[in-house]
């Protein structure tokens, strides 16, 4: 696979290829399947599909990651992202931390081996304090029944990095990585701000699950989105941020590498693709 790179200043932002997810239209809360496949381009009865992208950062010799991608926990088509990395060069001690914009499984999974073990033995772990709250306590009634159903999993990966947790809330963690809170799709869902030499560009996390949809009607929501209202509320915010600011932003679930920018269209947004 070819690499995709994009320079923020002093920073190399490098896209790492996880794999992807079929996605049915009951996704998307309140539309109807055929309205999914005009907006998608798809045949009748044709389910969508999901690229899984984190990203790495190179910081002079330091190398970090935002996201941990699926490890073996998602089936076959997913859990490619230790082969992306070598693929780069770079072996999984070598990275010295790793930036989590959530801990739902396509993203913190990944963090540890088939047996529970560290796949990453020399990184500190970042996160939102509220995911902590959520995912490591005893989860509320009326929760999605994805959630109840993945977080064995999330609980494993935190238990096998818990001496190496750092539980934030927002603003710089490091020089020119900063958290920027946009929950709702989780209770601490994250994006992650680099920023050097006056550039700038947020890794968005799941902001936007859909692009054909999201960016062009954020009040679409997922049905797995924990708080749907703030969901909403956050993908308004984190789209009118990106654009005013001039920033670019790479996606989880924006098609490889992820990477654009986004412009405003009359009332709304458009997504420019890098």
């Amino acid at each position: 696979m070819d690499v995709h790179r994009k320079t923020v200043g002093d920073i190399e932002v490098t896209a790492l290829y996880d794999g992807f997810i079929n996605m049915p239209p009951t996704w998307i809360q309140d539309m109807s399947g055929e309205e999914f496949e005009r907006r998608l381009g798809l045949k009748s009865g044709q389910q969508g599909r999901v690229t899984v992208n984190s990203f790495l950062l190179k910081m002079g010799d330091t190398y970090a990651m935002v996201d941990a991608g699926s490890g073996p926990t998602m089936g076959p088509n997913l859990g490619l992202q230790p082969d992306s990395l070598r693929t780069l060069g770079v072996e999984p001690d070598q990275i010295s931390a790793v930036f989590l914009t959530h801990f739902h499984p396509d993203h913190s999974n990944g963090l540890i081996d088939a047996e529970g073990n560290r796949l990453y033995p020399n990184a500190e772990i970042y996160a939102h304090e509220r995911e902590a709250a959520f995912w490591l306590n005893e989860l509320p009634a009326g929760v999605p029944e994805m959630a109840t159903r993945v977080v064995g999993n999330i609980r494993l990966a935190a238990k096998a990095y818990a001496d190496r947790m750092h539980w934030v809330r927002e603003g710089e963690v490091m020089s020119g990585i900063a958290a920027v809170p946009l929950p709702g799709h989780t209770p601490g869902h994250t994006g992650w701000l680099v920023q050097s030499r006056g550039e700038g560009l947020i890794v968005w996390g799941d902001l936007v699950h859909v692009c054909a949809i999201q960016v062009e009607m954020p009040e679409a929501v997922m049905t797995f989105d924990i708080d749907q209202e703030s969901a909403r509320t956050s993908r308004r915010r984190g789209l009118d941020m990106v654009a005013t600011d001039r920033l670019s932003v790479a996606g989880a679930h924006l098609d490889f590498p992820g990477f654009g920018t986004i412009e405003r269209n009359g009332a709304g947004y458009r997504y420019v693709p890098a």
